[in-house]
């Protein structure tokens, strides 16, 4: 999801934050342990719950100060961090919002719900606890010097999955993005000082004073934070309501679609008061199993729940899937592949990726019973790649490798233990105006484009961060390779599309402000509290608006700069290099587009072992 990163500030430090969605109130994300305002809403699951809470709310997300794109400071006082908060719901325009703290986020929550309740509209909390060293959660001195030693000799390789989430230390894909995102949110001193900071908190006096409306949700098996300590803050204070979540890891990243789907409902529910019984269920048996039967039952179902009214999230793509395998158990192959299709295609788009996996085991399934062992086997591999990709969990990924092994064992072939397999074979290569692409025993030919150079830069250069400037470098040339580029080489300027806000705009946002100001000043006169904030917000809009199209020395700033062009240039060429490439031959193109990275910085992440030697 896009938006802008700004800054607020906060006495002499800067937050960074961002805004999501426009949605009729707020919520502003109090984050645990790690922070980081871009990196961390690339993850499919976070991304996934962004667009569950943009559904019902616009949504302000920050780093802490010390971590991620804001300020370092030595000071990390809850004051100060409170203050923060508040500095930036002011920089959003926010003057009331539910405030949703997890883990240590808790803490500051906490006490900001209860020194600023009138900034306050709703309390959610998870994993949160009042303090470390005080009861029912009690971390003793000695297991707090042995927790820093292991953070400060492992931080930056996912060594908060260890601590947080037991059950992922297998998956290596979401130990390398946790460890990529625990360089970026600190260095090992910072995180140190931060953990240090957080130990000496205590806010359980607090507890009995806060006033808000508050959601208390825990997981009933936390490795981490002890489920008394939820239900220490459930007892403590007014009126709380206290639900219990199933599983064990505390990390919400760790979480399973439905237990994560039931707590986004938990909390929409809480903040717009609607019930959500009517959701689908997250898990389809008939769906999952590919059983006609089942699958009509369920249909029968869905079709009773859109006659009541109630259009539950990703029903269009339950319907679908349904559908696509009742159609097959009739024969009718064509119509069973729109419906899966379809089903696939909705669940891509609403982000809902355990069920567009689900989508291709069921379809999987369908194909097997139809004898059709090689389109099978693709679909079945389409889903664990959706999986992995996305950090599933590994009875997940199990499954579906249980369902391959009887594909494979239906003509009696065997298959190479996924651990102990061969590298594929692989040719990436020009001859003359074509490309050679070969991939495990297939074969594609291409015409020569400018995005099979990029991809082909890429693949030599495995696991690196290559600049969208230095890809556009590449260009075409004659003979049978790719031009030779030495790396960190730049393309010519690429030119700019002219001011961001011209001279006469300038001008009349100017005027506006002028008038605006005035209007304020009437309004503070007549003691008008709610006009004088919506002007403010106006005036910061249009002061921000000017200042953006503001460089040095006052001269105009550039849309569209040349390393935006090149990254927009870049993305195209390769996007369209892979859609032709999967035209001619599904696997390559797939794997091609889950292990090359496109934008500012572009990387091909193979993540295979052994890794591939490229033919290029």
């Amino acid at each position: 999801m896009e938006a802008e990163t700004r800054y607020a500030r906060s006495g002499d430090v800067h937050i960074a934050y961002r805004v999501f969605g426009d949605g009729p109130r707020d919520i502003i994300l109090v984050p645990g342990t790690v922070s980081h305002v871009e990196l961390y809403w690339e993850l499919p699951i976070n991304e996934y719950l962004l667009k569950r809470l943009t559904a019902f709310a616009r949504v302000i997300v920050f780093d802490k100060r010390g971590q991620g794109l804001s300020d370092r400071v030595a000071e990390q006082s809850l004051e100060e961090r409170v203050r923060d908060v508040l500095a930036v719901m002011d920089a959003a325009g926010s003057n009331r919002a539910t405030v949703y703290g997890w883990s240590e986020g808790g803490q500051m929550s906490l006490m900001l719900a209860a020194t600023h309740p009138e900034r306050v509209s709703g309390l959610v909390l998870y994993g949160s606890y009042a303090s470390m060293k005080a009861g029912p959660w009690v971390v003793s001195r000695k297991n707090f010097d042995r927790f820093l030693k292991a953070l400060e000799a492992h931080w930056g390789e996912g060594i908060l999955v260890h601590l947080n989430a037991p059950s992922r230390i297998e998956d290596k894909a979401f130990m390398k993005w946790f460890g990529r995102l625990e360089r970026a949110v600190a260095s090992p001193s910072s995180i140190l000082a931060l953990v240090r900071a957080n130990y000496e908190i205590d806010v359980s006096d607090v507890l009995p004073s806060i006033a808000v409306r508050t959601l208390i949700l825990h997981r009933k098996g936390d490795s981490t934070v002890r489920v008394e300590a939820g239900q220490y803050l459930a007892d403590n204070i007014p009126q709380a309501k206290y639900i219990e979540l199933p599983g064990d890891d505390h990390l919400l990243q760790a979480m399973d679609q439905h237990v994560l789907d039931m707590l986004i409902d938990k909390i929409e529910q809480f903040v717009t008061g609607r019930h959500q019984s009517k959701r689908v269920p997250p898990a389809a048996a008939g769906a999952e199993s590919g059983s006609p039967d089942d699958a009509i039952a369920e249909l029968e179902r869905y079709r009773e729940i859109l006659a009541s009214g109630d259009d539950a999230r990703g029903l269009a793509g339950l319907v679908a899937r349904a559908e696509g395998v009742v159609a097959a158990s009739r024969g009718s192959w064509s119509e069973s592949e729109a419906q899966f299709l379809k089903a696939a295609e909705t669940f891509r788009r609403l982000g809902m990726v355990w069920q567009e996996a689900q989508t291709f085991q069921s379809w999987g399934h369908a194909l097997l019973a139809g004898a059709n062992r090689r389109a099978a086997v693709e679909k079945l591999d389409t889903a664990i790649e959706i999986y992995r990709r996305n950090g599933a969990d590994k009875s997940r990924i199990e499954s579906v490798k249980g369902d391959l092994a009887r594909a494979n064992g239906s003509n009696g072939a065997s298959r190479v233990p996924t651990g102990t397999r061969k590298a594929p074979d692989a040719m990436f290569r020009r001859e003359g105006d074509y490309w050679t692409l070969s991939w495990n025993g297939n074969v594609v030919r291409l015409k020569d484009a400018k995005g099979l150079h990029y991809i082909a830069y890429l693949l030599a250069n495995p696991g690196r961060q290559v600049l969208a400037c230095e890809l556009a470098a590449t260009g075409s040339a004659s003979g049978n390779q790719p031009a030779p580029i030495e790396p960190g080489a730049t393309a010519a300027n690429l030119g700019d599309a002219g001011a961001l806000i011209d001279a006469k705009a300038r001008g009349q946002y100017r005027r506006r402000a002028t008038e605006l100001r005035e209007d304020l000043a009437e309004a503070v006169r007549l003691n008008d509290a709610g006009r004088a904030a919506r002007i403010r917000s106006e005036i910061e809009f249009l002061r921000d608006q000017i200042a953006s199209a503001v460089g040095l020395n006052g001269r105009s700033r550039k849309a569209a700069s040349h390393s935006e062009r090149a990254r927009l240039m870049v993305t195209k060429a390769i996007k369209a290099a892979i859609a032709k490439v999967r035209a001619r031959d599904a696997s390559i193109g797939r794997y091609l587009a889950t292990s090359i990275k496109t934008g500012n910085c572009c990387n091909y992440d193979p993540d295979s072992a052994p890794p591939i030697s490229w033919q290029l």
